[in-house]
């Protein structure tokens, strides 16, 4: 019996397992090894602080580069719910995608997604991988991934079947002080991808401090009132999906 195995990324745990377990195994990599498709064009966003990361993605609506279909990444379903929220009061087509919502829940919203009804979709890691969204055109990470895999399998959402794409990962201050950024900093820099010059100084081999979730402040611009509705509005959704 013969097996292929395939996926974007692979890790040394990966490769140790199938030597363990496959006979006569072989590892191939196409392009550069971990790292993004080259139709995807990447961009790393200095936001300053958590609170410029909204203003970011406003400043995308109101610039008209909010283009549908849209995937936002962030680091828990905490920050889905707060995000979602802020995005519903701008008045923005958007559902979202995490841990505590049903299996039926989330067909139907991927459903909605592709059906070009859901134009931004947030979601957790969740959502990394497995499924293929066809015409993605941007994949923003509103918070950093927690890895340089986690990175490679976000932004590989968009850039598929010969389409161009494009990803941008908002960074604060504390991303960079933290270390947080230096692996993907390395995989554009490999990639050929333009980066500010004050990041070229990373060391990539320096071991990364900050290895724990990010502690990062809430979401949260909007009236307590109006994320009480949403809340509402949500509960009343899954109750009739569910």
């Amino acid at each position: 019996m013969r097996r292929a195995l395939f996926s974007a990324t692979a890790t040394d745990q990966v490769e140790a397992w199938c030597r363990l377990h496959l006979d006569a195994f072989l590892s191939l990599t196409v392009g550069i090894r971990n790292a993004a498709a080259d139709l995807v064009d990447q961009k790393l966003q200095f936001v300053g602080s958590e609170s410029g990361k909204l203003l970011a993605i406003r400043g995308l609506v109101k610039e008209g580069k909010l283009q549908p279909p849209v995937l936002v990444f962030v680091q828990s379903k905490q920050r889905a719910k707060e995000l979602f929220a802020e995005l519903v009061y701008d008045g923005i087509n958007v559902d979202v995608i995490h841990a505590e919502r049903t299996q039926a829940q989330r067909d139907r919203v991927v459903r909605a997604f592709r059906l070009g009804q859901v134009w931004v979709l947030i979601c957790t890691e969740v959502l990394a991988r497995g499924l293929d969204f066809q015409g993605v055109g941007l994949v923003i990470n509103y918070d950093v991934p927690p890895s340089v895999v986690s990175y490679v399998h976000r932004i590989g959402r968009t850039g598929r079947a010969g389409h161009p794409g494009k990803a941008i990962t908002f960074f604060t201050e504390d991303d960079v002080t933290e270390g947080r950024l230096k692996s993907i900093v390395h995989l554009l820099r490999e990639a050929g991808q333009p980066l500010p010059d004050y990041l070229l100084g990373s060391n990539p081999k320096q071991r990364v401090r900050h290895q724990t979730v990010a502690e990062r402040e809430p979401i949260s611009t909007i009236p307590p009132d109006f994320k009480k509705k949403t809340r509402r509005t949500k509960k009343a959704s899954s109750a009739n999906t569910s």
